[in-house]
């Protein structure tokens, strides 16, 4: 932004307020409204880094004052879509740290545990604490060197000194210093685990899925709507899946469990231009008009990211449906900017497989997500090609 010489101001009036959580209360809420009330125009940007930010499912509404939610990866953005966001959401990229590629390992001797921390007072809820004693007593039975990464006091985080293992605060210290010289990682849901999954770190991750302010006497808050997005949210090696021992050497063997997780939830690295080119339209000329480019006669909706797992549901639609048919499929991914989406649809021909004589017409849909975006694919659109669970308008199309 300083390179694209934008100021910054911490009072208002502004022409953008860029903040990372639209919860309620808190320091955020004043902050909201001073810039609100002066005619700022609000935009989201990520908090951490991870699977999908769940608080819309049960701990708070979105703010329908924000113009637009920027995520990291059409992870996010997926689930968002699912949960009905009603602001523009757009995939930014992973903006970090330096990604790296994955570090196999054979023999896994050297495990850093970061636990889930306490707030910045000390406090926490008795049911995070007892969770990380779990994890840390499987961890203590392991044949491994363990590190221990904590914020605040053992006491607070619910754990205790042990022979044999090395502890080190990590308030004011570099994540990588831990990362980087690690066997394997596991650590409670967040940013540093996923940073660790970018930096190539083979990882185990527990306490998903969690809805809570994080108030020491209180009690979890089930999702809502789990259903619509618990199997492609999650992070596929967590120890309630398994015992530890097994999922760390699982983690560590490859990358394969967890491919498509990272794919969506850590993506690609961003474009710093790009990202200041989008922020600038959204606060001069505001929502993104919804443009669809024309058709043939009978449209079908694909979600691109789906093909890209499920390359079967492309076969299928090209049995049926030939180049030289009056049908076009149309292929959107939430939020995803153009280059990106035919990336990814390009990874889905190439998985599919399909001679180059029998690709069907295909119309790239490069928009974000959104409730007019939904209304106006869902008009467009005949029919949709997903097993997906059903949300939003295009959710009521009939299944191709």
């Amino acid at each position: 932004m300083h390179a694209g010489s934008h100021e910054f101001t911490g009072q208002p009036p502004a022409d953008l307020l860029l903040i990372d959580l639209d919860v309620p209360g808190y320091q955020y809420e004043p902050i909201i409204e001073s810039f609100a009330e002066a005619g700022s125009k609000l935009i989201l940007y990520p908090h951490g880094a991870g699977s999908a930010m769940l608080s819309y499912d049960g701990l708070f509404d979105p703010d329908p004052r924000f113009l637009a939610n920027l995520v990291t990866g059409v992870g996010q953005a997926e689930v968002m879509r699912r949960l009905g966001d009603p602001r523009e959401v757009h995939v930014i990229g992973w903006h970090q740290c330096e990604q790296r590629p994955f570090r196999a390992c054979t023999d896994v001797r050297n495990v850093v545990f970061a636990p889930t921390h306490p707030n910045g007072d000390g406090s926490m809820m008795e049911h995070r604490r007892e969770m990380n004693r779990q994890v840390f007593s499987e961890l203590l039975k392991g044949p491994w060197n363990l590190t221990v990464r904590h914020i605040n006091s053992l006491e607070s985080n619910g754990l205790w000194e042990a022979d044999g293992v090395t502890y080190v605060n990590g308030r004011g210290r570099a994540e990588f210093v831990e990362i980087d010289s690690a066997d394997a990682i596991v650590a409670g849901d967040g940013t540093f685990p996923t940073l660790a999954i970018a930096r190539g770190t083979p990882t185990v991750i527990y306490g998903q899925h969690e809805l809570a302010w994080g108030l020491p006497d209180e009690e979890p808050v089930p999702p809502k709507r789990l259903a619509l997005y618990e199997d492609y949210n999650g992070y596929p090696l967590d120890p309630k899946h398994g015992p530890l021992d097994e999922l760390l050497h699982v983690a560590a063997r490859s990358e394969d469990a967890i491919a498509h997780w990272k794919r969506r939830f850590v993506g690609k690295p961003y474009d710093p231009y790009a990202v200041v080119q989008l922020l600038e339209r959204l606060v001069i000329g505001g929502p993104t008009p919804v443009r669809i480019d024309p058709t043939r006669s009978v449209a079908t909706l694909a979600l691109a990211d789906e093909l890209a797992e499920k390359p079967e549901l492309l076969r299928a639609y090209a049995e049926k449906v030939g180049p030289d048919d009056d049908a076009t499929l149309m292929l959107w991914a939430p939020g995803l900017p153009a280059e990106d989406l035919l990336a990814l649809a390009q990874d889905a021909l190439t998985a599919s497989g399909l001679d180059d004589a029998r690709v069907p017409d295909i119309l790239l849909v490069p928009l974000p997500s959104s409730p007019a975006v939904d209304r106006a694919l869902a008009e467009r659109a005949d029919a949709l090609l997903s097993e997906w669970p059903s949300a939003g308008e295009i959710g009521k199309l009939p299944r191709f």
